[in-house]
């Protein structure tokens, strides 16, 4: 065997003898290829830069799968798969709901699920009966969209040749797009020649339409029109005082009253529903912030985007506190809370508050990150081809497999060939030592 073979195969052996079954052992490091480390009873094995992540708290191979122990999730495929332990689905073959009262599986074209202990099933489009789902108390199809029948509150519409066809014994007749009719206990609407000629008339008012030639709807102490539909519309409502009018929509609006509005897009747009909403936009997509409440009382976020991509939202908690998220793309990520601060290099898709996206393809773009709180400090380049830790008890740093440098109260420890060879003084004996 080449010797240039032999020292390889000697290297991997002598790596893999070092790893315990158990307890805690010399951490290995040969990052970005291979790193294994041990803190207590936590331990981390990474190799092949951000693919392979296994340890305690989570198991990775990026981007094909990640797992968190703690709140088991799994993302397979992201963003395609995930599974939580109240639902999973795998974009588009399977779709599982795991809630007690309505379980429910879809193996495409197969399902079935249970509603208040009665079973339903399916295969599309041969047949199928399903309780509480889609917004119906139940549905059933045969050779869909043949016949399909729907049920609300007991009323049950069945459409033929979907939604060509549809019939709700003395509610409903449709022939689509040429004539529809719906009734209801306090309303009425008609169709012909759909999306044309509409007529609608209930107990809060009236609409008739003709589009996009002319639309009115009139009401108690509101009415609206339009011409040319949706691109010139005036608006009026005496119960809240409020007036709005778009000439043409989207470019130019004003609104008063029930909130403030001014657009002359893309120049120059502000809208003010008082402290819950306020937008303001400068030549667009320039510069736009953003300030809301949520409607809770003490929270305030704010955000200001310029370029769209580039970002900073501040955010107040109900209880006082604070935290930021900045984005300078396609350079940096940054994020405060609290004491707590994060920064990654470089920011090419900001999609950082998805946290699927960060768990899995984030780590591949990202090339250098940074981590602070109120005890500990870190910095990893490269996949921990540089690593720099600060925290009270230990600073430590790493580069490839050249060197490595650990100082705690007790030690002092310098290791070369990714950690294969120490050297360590203990400081209360004062003595080194070194440890093939």
């Amino acid at each position: 065997m080449p010797r240039s073979r032999l020292l390889i195969l000697g290297v991997l052996i002598t790596m893999l003898a070092s790893i315990p079954l158990q307890g805690n052992c010399r951490d290995l490091l040969f990052s970005p290829i291979f790193s294994y480390e041990t803190k207590g009873h936590d331990y981390s094995i990474q190799g092949l830069g951000p693919v392979i992540d296994y340890s305690t708290a989570h198991q990775a191979v990026r981007p094909l799968y990640y797992r968190d122990a703690e709140d088991e999730t799994s993302y397979i495929l992201y963003p395609f798969g995930k599974s939580t332990p109240d639902h999973s689905y795998f974009i588009p073959f399977m779709r599982m709901q795991k809630e007690k009262d309505h379980p429910h599986l879809e193996v495409f074209p197969y399902f079935s699920g249970m509603y208040a202990g009665k079973d339903y099933w399916g295969i599309f489009p041969l047949y199928g009966h399903v309780l509480h789902r889609f917004g119906f108390d139940e549905a059933s199809f045969f050779l869909w969209p043949l016949y399909s029948r729907t049920e609300v509150s007991g009323a049950a519409t069945h459409s033929f040749l979907w939604p060509i066809f549809s019939y709700r014994r003395d509610a409903l007749f449709r022939v689509f797009p040429l004539y529809g009719q719906e009734k209801s206990v306090d309303s009425q609407s008609t169709f012909v020649l759909w999306p044309i000629f509409f007529h609608e008339r209930s107990s809060s008012g009236s609409m008739v339409a003709a589009l996009p030639l002319f639309r009115y709807e009139q009401g108690p102490t509101h009415w609206n029109v339009s011409f040319l539909w949706p691109f010139f519309t005036y608006n009026r409502d005496d119960a809240s005082g409020h007036t709005s009018a778009d000439f043409p929509w989207p470019f130019v609006r004003t609104a008063t009253g029930a909130y403030e509005e001014t657009r002359i897009f893309p120049l120059y747009w502000t809208k003010n529903e008082g402290r819950s909403y306020r937008r303001q936009t400068v030549l667009w997509p320039l510069w736009t912030t953003t300030t809301s409440t949520g409607g809770q009382a003490g929270a305030e976020e704010t955000t200001t985007s310029v370029l769209i991509l580039n970002r900073a939202t501040d955010k107040t908690a109900p209880d006082g506190k604070t935290s930021r998220r900045l984005t300078v793309w396609p350079l940096v990520h940054v994020t405060r809370d609290g004491e707590d601060r994060t920064w990654r290099f470089p920011a090419l898709i900001p999609l950082y508050t998805d946290e699927g996206f960060c768990r899995t393809w984030g780590d591949f773009l990202t090339l250098a990150r940074g981590s602070s709180d109120e005890r500990t400090s870190r910095v990893d380049i490269l996949w921990k081809s540089f690593f720099w830790e600060s925290c009270p008890d230990m600073t430590r740093w790493s580069l490839l497999f050249l060197a490595s440098h650990r100082t705690t109260p007790a030690y002092t420890e310098w290791g070369f060939l990714g950690n294969l060879l120490s050297i360590r003084v203990v400081r209360d004996q004062g003595t080194p030592g070194m440890a093939p």
